[in-house]
């Protein structure tokens, strides 16, 4: 335990170091007089510009080569994109779109509702990344050129959510067969014109729809792993804006840029472990792993004060999904002396070993070594293996893991995209097949409302009984993604729904 206390007091000590280092000075770049291009710093290469392989992080990369069906708003109501109007049967069964009229893929070929047939049916077939999001559909039918029925087995609540994510970014039907990790097909407002190791570089699209509201001549995208380095490339005016963690607010307010916060956080950081493993095939193990973990001491040591608020649960505590109970229950609590009973119980009191795999990224390695040593106290030897990000993200894609830390979307496409992905089989998170007796019963429940009121219930119900079974992934907190721009950047949203196609970058 003393060894866990050190190791926290350092992590927490290098947080504060790090976020105090230039508060002393707070030159940023002046920017130029002409600006037609907006450079932004992230933390990762993307692994795959193709919506159907993609990791959900990529989404707001992807969403600049391909529109979407619908547009998620950011108080979560949907707005027109590709489908100009919708309209729902009383039952709320049956979906019917039409199309915005006029537009055309990038390669040529006309955006309409055979395409968006052809891209829904492929993708019900199976080998994407969301098509067990749309396991409800039932069929989708061309009615005409502009207008698409899709009937589903059940509610469709979920599927405004699902269509303004990944499976409604429509591609190109010559190229749905094509590997298109590193080009477009779609009909978004940029094309991509450079992928080549730490950039990316996008061009505003003549041919987009809505050409015309698109307020930048490009986007170009540089990667800098190091949180520090991205930091110091923006406050020189290398970059307009760039993607910051909670302990560098301090520092980036002590300047003249501005910091960029969502009202509501959409992801949470999380362990998730594979069931197909023996030792995380048994609920007292997991149950055991779960109190094991001080999640407020990884928070603090990791985030700061209020850079991600430690819950056991995936939800926003602003989200209708979430639930004060959750993290009330004795299952969420820490409690390291119950845990090593648990372990004793399974017959594994003497531990056992495993890989964790996380990024090379500063968060994940520090939360690597904080489980480390929280696990160590009930006897799981845990070996952390940093990976580069896409064979990071290759790895959990294929459920080629003991265990792996990550960041997750808590409620896109939609909160029932948390019980798909890790509590249902077939999840594209759930590589062991785990299989809770009832939860596809109370997703479907919670599904059959269209409003959250009546959603919440079930969902409550559904996540109490996941959490005391011990869930494969294992919340630690949930947390806002934040990021710091210049001053003459104008109306930047840098959420995972956004396109780039409302911001602007002024002269200076």
């Amino acid at each position: 335990m003393r060894k866990l206390s050190r190791l926290l007091a350092i992590l927490a000590i290098s947080a504060l170091t790090a976020s105090l280092a230039a508060c002393g000075s707070s030159e940023t770049g002046s920017g130029s007089d002409e600006r037609s291009r907006l450079t932004i710093g992230a933390a990762a290469v993307p692994s795959s510009l193709d919506p159907r392989r993609s990791a959900p992080y990529e989404a707001q990369w992807i969403g600049m080569l391909y529109d979407t069906l619908v547009q998620r708003a950011p108080d979560g109501t949907f707005t027109p994109a590709l489908a100009e109007s919708w309209t729902l049967s009383e039952d709320a069964r049956t979906l019917d779109l039409t199309l915005r009229p006029g537009v055309t893929f990038q390669d040529g070929a006309p955006f309409d509702a055979a395409a968006v047939k052809a891209n829904l049916d492929a993708s019900r077939a199976g080998g994407t990344n969301f098509s067990g999001q749309l396991t409800n559909i039932e069929s989708v039918e061309a009615v005409d050129e502009r207008q698409v029925r899709i009937r589903l087995t059940d509610s469709a609540a979920p599927l405004l959510g699902v269509l303004a994510g990944e499976a409604g970014m429509i591609i190109s039907p010559a190229s749905l067969g094509e590997d298109l990790s590193q080009r477009s097909a779609g009909a978004g407002p940029y094309t991509l014109d450079r992928f080549e190791g730490q950039r990316l570089q996008f061009t505003a699209w003549d041919g987009y729809w809505n050409a015309s509201a698109v307020r930048v001549g490009g986007v170009d995208l540089d990667v800098f792993i190091d949180d520090s380095a991205r930091l110091r490339a923006l406050r020189s005016g290398q970059l307009d804006t760039a993607f910051i963690i909670p302990a560098q607010v301090r520092e980036v307010e002590s300047t003249d840029l501005q910091v960029a916060r969502p009202d509501t956080a959409e992801s949470f950081w999380g362990v998730l472990v594979n069931t197909g493993r023996r030792e995380f095939g048994d609920p007292l193990v997991r149950q055991a792993m779960m109190l094991a973990l001080d999640r407020t001491a990884i928070a603090r040591a990791v985030f700061g004060e209020d850079g991600c608020t430690p819950s056991a649960q995936p939800f926003d505590p602003n989200d209708w999904a979430h639930s004060d109970e959750l993290d009330a229950l004795p299952a969420a609590q820490y409690d390291p002396a119950r845990a090593r009973q648990l372990m004793a119980q399974a017959g594994l009191s003497g531990g056992f070993d495993f890989e964790l795999q996380v990024g090379t990224a500063q968060n994940y390695t520090q939360i690597g070594q904080i489980l480390q040593a929280q696990w160590g106290e009930i006897g799981i030897r845990v070996n952390v293996r940093p990976m580069e990000n896409v064979q990071f993200v290759t790895a959990r894609r294929q459920g080629d893991f003991d265990g792996t830390v990550s960041v997750y979307l808590n409620a896109r496409p939609d909160q029932s995209a948390v019980v798909r992905n890790f509590y249902l089989p077939g999840g594209i998170f759930n590589p062991g097949g785990y299989d809770l007796p009832g939860t596809a019963e109370l997703l479907a429940e919670s599904s059959s409302s269209l409003e959250p009121e009546g959603r919440a219930p079930a969902m409550h119900e559904l996540m109490t009984n996941v959490l005391n079974d011990g869930p494969p992934i294992m919340p630690i907190c949930v947390a806002p993604r934040l990021a710091a721009y210049q001053p003459y950047v104008q109306d930047l949203d840098m959420t995972l729904e956004t396109k780039f196609t409302d911001v602007a970058v002024a002269s200076s």
